[in-house]
């Protein structure tokens, strides 16, 4: 004979932010008011996207580098170009142990390189998969995107793990041949005007979650510096994990 035994609940702070490059609204580059909004919204898990530099008229500082000095969170570095002359991507920031890592190239030829970070955490309750993403800026170019990213991280039998995918996604439009291709994996779909920054009319950037989650709250963070920061405004949201339950003989 079996019983059910239940696992803890995990009731996460997750947030997704472009931080354009640390360059705020003024076109002026000040890293420490990215790491000081960061500490304002104190998530638990956070996705980053346009970490780095890539053009000419931007500081070679690696801000990978800096946010693991100036925060209290595991980084972990996503670059989607590291030649001589340019070094960006995504990145995570954890404060929970990171097992594993997996880097999705999503690069469509003729486009500019885009990618995928992919990492499994090790939380109190179940591992929890964590995505983050920046698409591309064409609606052809964002199906195949997500349909490669669909393709990579999903099971066999069509079931992920709990995840979270936090990113900026670029789309205008609530519903897209990409946001359903998403939707039918991951159905919590959490979209608030972020963009720009100093008027929001635009949900580029989202959080998406498996079917697990139990979504308790969601804002745009406007606090601090946020609305100097960078063009995007950070989007939060606090989600609970519904206790999964396992037979036991």
């Amino acid at each position: 004979m079996s019983e059910r035994v239940s696992r803890p609940e995990r009731s996460l702070k997750l947030a997704t932010w472009n931080i354009h490059y640390g360059i705020g609204v003024d076109s002026r580059l000040d890293l420490s008011r990215i790491t000081s909004v960061l500490g304002a919204i104190d998530a638990d898990v956070i996705g980053l996207q346009e970490v780095g530099w890539h053009r000419r008229s931007h500081s070679r500082v690696d801000q990978f580098a800096y946010l693991r000095e100036h925060t209290d969170y595991t980084v972990v570095e996503g670059l989607v170009r590291d030649p001589l002359r340019a070094r960006f991507g995504n990145a995570l920031l954890s404060r929970f142990p990171v097992r594993e890592t997996q880097w999705i190239d999503l690069k469509v030829m003729g486009h500019m390189p885009r990618a995928a970070l992919v990492a499994e955490l090790e939380t109190a309750a179940d591992p929890l998969r964590v995505v983050v993403v920046h698409l591309g800026l064409t609606a052809w170019e964002r199906e195949r995107q997500t349909q490669r990213l669909i393709d990579t991280i999903v099971n066999d039998d069509g079931a992920p793990p709990p995840t979270a995918v936090l990113g900026d996604f670029n789309m205008m439009r609530s519903k897209t041949r990409a946001s359903e291709v998403l939707a039918r994996h991951f159905p919590i779909c959490i979209r608030k005007p972020t963009y720009p920054a100093r008027k929001p009319m635009l949900s580029l950037d989202r959080i998406y979650l498996s079917a697990e989650w139990e979504l308790s709250e969601a804002q745009v963070f406007r606090g601090g510096l946020a609305l100097q920061a960078s063009d995007h405004l950070p989007l939060v949201a606090q989600a609970r994990c519904t206790v999964r339950e396992e037979a036991v003989k």
